[in-house]
């Protein structure tokens, strides 16, 4: 059975990711989907996906001019979420491409699959790499061995965000703090940095270890890995990809009473 079946609704709503690294991260799950779909709207930053996306569906069509059609990427969010909707409402078979993970973060297509559900349309998404699962293969992470907490940087620090600083703890877009627009120019993010540090020097030393990460885009590259001091965080170089990791200060304690009621031995959790 093809994965787009031809039921009494001709129209159908599905979200892919291409990953992280061109091509190599595209599963082939999403591949089908791309090729079978009557039309095909993408937001990816590689001009050699995009070429690959034409070349296997005709009826391609970017949404980069949606994207930067407003100065507040809340309000392009709208209107990509809107356009993905109207071109359901044709009667087609839509599949929407991203880059990376398809629901993280990415406002518009999720806003756009849970109003298609909605109204009654087959919509889904389909999982793909995003950055924070390159982060925990190239840094040698666990999220599973300390508990692991992630926030959008600007997000952490407006909400005034609560760390478990026996937690692994993942910042994203820590280069362009307090961007709400999209900056025409390099985005100088000392500011940015310099309220993170001072927010983050509550929780953790200044001395504290922290990793500034970006992943590999193509295959056989190297992904950028700065080890640093947390309070080096204000003079370091950004890029809108930065992603800050920060690895716990210890071990969280057991609850002895808990311990007991499940029948453990804290030596087998050694």
């Amino acid at each position: 059975m093809p994965l787009l079946s031809q039921d009494n609704k001709m129209s159908s709503l599905v979200v892919v990711g291409t990953g992280i690294k061109f091509a190599s991260h595209l599963t082939t799950e999403a591949k089908i989907y791309i090729q079978q779909s009557n039309k095909v709207l993408y937001l990816v930053n590689d001009p050699a996906m995009k070429e690959w996306l034409q070349k296997n569906n005709p009826n391609s069509e970017s949404l980069d001019e949606v994207y930067s059609r407003y100065f507040l990427r809340i309000h392009c969010y709208r209107a990509i979420k809107n356009y993905i909707l109207d071109n359901l409402y044709k009667n087609q078979h839509v599949c929407v491409v991203l880059y990376g993970h398809p629901a993280v973060f990415s406002q518009p297509a999720l806003a756009a699959v849970h109003q298609a559900k909605r109204e009654g349309y087959y919509a889904k998404i389909l999982p793909g790499i995003s950055a924070e699962d390159c982060l925990f293969a190239d840094l040698l992470v666990d999220p599973g061995s300390h508990g692991c907490q992630s926030f959008e940087a600007t997000d952490f620090l407006i909400r005034r965000r609560q760390v478990d600083f026996s937690c692994h703890l993942i910042l994203w877009q820590v280069g362009v703090i307090g961007v709400l627009n999209h900056p025409k120019e390099a985005h100088d993010n000392t500011k940015g940095a310099k309220l993170l540090f001072d927010y983050l020097n509550n929780y953790y030393d200044s001395k504290h270890k922290v990793t500034l990460y970006e992943a590999a885009l193509y295959p056989h590259f190297e992904p950028t890995i700065e080890r640093i001091m947390l309070k080096q965080l204000p003079k370091q170089k950004f890029s809108a990809i930065s992603t800050l990791y920060i690895p716990p200060i210890h071990q969280a304690s057991c609850d002895e009473e808990m311990l007991k009621a499940l029948g453990i031995n804290i030596a087998d959790l050694q």
